[in-house]
């Protein structure tokens, strides 16, 4: 038996995504970066997940949006979290390279971030729900 989620009404459908805080430059330069080797990802930014609602059996999509931080190491907080990306882990090496040395490139020009032993990547945690009817 295939079971949905509106069969139990009062249940919730929740999706979440923590992204970048364009609104500083640093973050804004080091997200285009990152975006050009994106290809056919699917991606938060681009909003093709919204074409799913309104859905059937559930109330409005609600949102809220919450600012928050990542501290640590400028190598672990950028660097690596950057190579993490599944789509730049993919990458051909030499092309990965490249572009991590870019990144590293960026955080040497970047007063706030160059020689730093602690950084704080600024977020926003995008919530979203609705309630099974």
């Amino acid at each position: 038996m295939v079971r949905h989620l509106n069969d139990k009404p009062g249940g919730v459908l929740g999706l979440t995504w923590n992204v970048r805080d364009r609104t500083v430059p640093w973050v804004d330069r080091l997200s285009q970066l990152v975006d050009g080797h994106e290809g056919d990802a699917p991606r938060y930014d681009h909003g093709e997940w919204r074409a799913a609602f309104p859905a059937t059996g559930f109330g409005p999509l609600q949102e809220k949006s919450v600012s928050h931080f990542h501290a640590g190491s400028v190598e672990h907080v950028i660097v690596e979290r950057t190579a993490s990306v599944s789509f730049i882990a993919a990458l051909p090496e030499a092309e990965r390279r490249s572009l991590l040395a870019e990144v590293r490139g960026l955080i040497d020009a970047t007063p706030e971030l160059a020689g730093q032993t602690t950084v704080r990547m600024p977020y926003i945690t995008k919530m979203y729900w609705c309630h099974a009817i």
